[in-house]
């Protein structure tokens, strides 16, 4: 992508690991607000979403990290990949502040009278973003199998949570299985590339 020369791809690639490392912590210190919520059988607030904004936002920079190497196999799903990983990257990022606002009484209102903005965003970036990701691994074998894999856990993660949410059946403890997988499936992927496991043999 001609707007972001090479220095600034490798500074990503060699970042990729950190990043998803750092959402997955984040997602597992989610996992601990979401569980005691559900043990004192109360809601969580607007802190929590700030959580899943920041993990996720740190995750949407440890994809466009893949960039460089996918786009050796796949130029367009890599590109694809790229553009819809920015896109999800800056929605997470602004519902992570906005939802650190709300928790801290900074913005008056709710949460809930702003989150629907946020969701083309957030689908397009998690659906688009990771799914094209994973297609192109799993299509040209430019990193191992279980990174493909691995990403299309994180969308089909995802798309259960949503779509358990429209059905009805929705409830924390669900949510909580969902931040759980979430949590696993980056740590797991910062795991790969951080032991240089990620490259296909």
């Amino acid at each position: 992508m001609a707007f972001v020369n090479e220095r600034h791809w490798e500074s990503l690639e060699n970042r990729r690991a950190a990043a998803f490392l750092l959402g997955g912590a984040i997602f597992a210190a989610d996992v601990a607000l979401v569980g005691s919520h559900v043990a004192a059988g109360t809601e969580p607030g607007a802190f929590g979403q700030a959580l899943v904004g920041t993990a996720w936002t740190a995750s949407f920079v440890g994809l466009l990290g893949t960039y460089p190497g996918l786009a050796n196999g796949s130029r367009w799903l890599a590109r694809a990949s790229a553009v819809f990983a920015v896109v999800g990257g800056i929605t997470m990022a602004v519902m992570a502040l906005a939802s650190l606002g709300y928790s801290t009484g900074i913005l008056g209102g709710a949460l809930s009278d702003v989150v629907m903005f946020f969701l083309p965003g957030v689908f397009l970036g998690i659906v688009f973003g990771f799914g094209s990701a994973g297609v192109a691994t799993l299509r040209t074998g430019i990193y191992a199998r279980s990174v493909g894999l691995l990403f299309v856990v994180l969308v089909l993660t995802f798309l259960f949570n949503i779509g358990s949410s429209i059905a009805g059946f929705g409830t924390l403890t669900t949510v909580l299985g969902v931040v759980v997988v979430l949590s696993l499936t980056k740590l797991a992927l910062g795991y790969q590339f951080r032991t240089g496991n990620a490259p296909a043999a």
